[in-house]
């Protein structure tokens, strides 16, 4: 008999419970809104490139591009690349994880920064390399 007042005592604790917590907010919770990026990129400077880019989706933006890669000293198959995109209302800076050993090569992105109206925007996918472009494709959200 005991046992069974303490069995509903704690069942009805976990319903008060369950209907006094809140919802709980995070980053993962934004709308994420699909995107592609295209740069295309000169490359008879590397490893600092600049080209032009634009966006289509949740951005319809364009402008220039600027890249620096940075290969992997011990086998050439990996590259960390910074990639700078200037527009005429403010930047977005996205990192890239990129690999050769397909064909075409292919990869990773991150924003990891942003200012003016781009300001807190993030976002991420993958990418691959056609020859002298970067095809982004993923989602954006604030």
């Amino acid at each position: 008999m005991q046992h069974n007042k303490v069995f509903s005592a704690a069942i009805a604790l976990c319903v008060i419970a369950f209907f006094t917590v809140g919802p709980v907010h995070s980053a993962s919770a934004a709308t994420q809104v699909p995107v592609t990026i295209t740069a295309v990129f000169d490359f008879s400077t590397f490893p600092n490139l600049s080209g032009n880019f634009t966006t289509t989706g949740a951005l319809t933006i364009s402008g220039t591009a600027f890249m620096h890669v940075d290969l992997n000293p011990f086998n050439g198959i990996r590259a960390h690349c910074v990639v700078t995109l200037t527009a005429s209302n403010g930047t977005i800076i996205i990192d890239q994880q990129c690999q050769f050993a397909s064909s075409p090569p292919k990869g990773r992105w991150e924003i990891v920064g942003s200012t003016g109206a781009y300001a807190n925007l993030n976002g991420h996918g993958s990418l691959t390399m056609p020859p002298n472009t970067e095809a982004m494709t993923g989602v954006i959200y604030q």
